[in-house]
């Protein structure tokens, strides 16, 4: 397992992080928590598009030759 801060999906102002564990490698992520800053997973309560975010934002930090696409 793994973790990495992203911006947290829900912070229309993009000012908060919330700390992502995950596990395997982009692009084959497995999201396995989500905390916010408040300590609470709030993973169940995202939508797909949300999850894909997050896995696009790791994998541009973890491949930087992604960021460019």
């Amino acid at each position: 397992m793994a973790n990495h801060y992203c911006l947290d999906p829900f912070d229309p102002y993009t000012q908060s992080e919330v700390l992502v564990v995950f596990d395997g490698s982009y692009p084959a992520l497995r999201l396995l928590s989500v905390i916010d800053k408040d300590e609470a997973d709030i993973l169940a309560e995202l939508v797909d598009e949300q999850r894909r975010d997050l896995i696009r934002e790791i994998g541009a930090f973890h491949r930087p030759d992604l960021a460019a696409a």
